[in-house]
């Protein structure tokens, strides 16, 4: 059996991280030219949430080492686990992280001005991966009286155009 030379040989840069970590720091070191590794075993296309590491070539090692030195990641055994009801984690309903905790306060919208107050019973969260803000239940807005509402409305609509057409025709 042939023995791997040290240029083809994997090394170790970072272990035990979230796949959102994980993914940033590969993007980081791609974009120097950095050929990067993830092993997740395709876990994630599974579904399932799992740690990873990020491993480059070790002629690669110190100058990815360089690159990643201001690049502070928490370990996924540091990040407190938040579970639902039925036991399943939380995750950020944007990028998929887990790093999200329970939220109080003035969320923003996308209309400048106006904000939505989140009590802590409404099980507002917040991500601290991509800084977004959302909530975990179905608003009560939505359901639905909404899907009758707008039934009733395009059905009016649609007699009232029926209506119009034929008293056109018997002009």
């Amino acid at each position: 059996m042939q023995q791997q030379s040290n240029i083809d040989q994997l090394v170790m840069l970072r272990s035990g991280l979230d796949p959102s970590d994980a993914d940033l720091l590969k993007s980081v070191l791609e974009g120097e030219s950095i050929q990067t590794f993830v092993s997740d075993n395709g876990m994630r296309a599974a579904g399932y949430r799992s740690v990873v590491d990020v491993m480059v070539k070790s002629t690669d090692h110190a100058e990815a080492s360089k690159l990643l030195e201001k690049i502070v990641t928490m370990p996924r055994c540091a990040i407190p686990i938040r579970r639902d009801d039925d036991g399943e984690e939380y995750a950020c309903k944007h990028c998929g992280s887990v790093r999200v905790h329970p939220f109080e306060g003035e969320v923003p919208t996308f209309i400048p001005g106006i904000r939505i107050a989140a009590k802590k019973s409404d099980k507002w969260f917040h991500c601290l991966q991509c800084d977004s803000h959302y909530r975990e239940e179905r608003s009560r807005f939505s359901g639905m009286p909404i899907a009758f509402a707008w039934g009733g409305a395009l059905g009016g609509f649609s007699i009232a155009l029926y209506m119009i057409i034929d008293w056109l025709r018997w002009l």
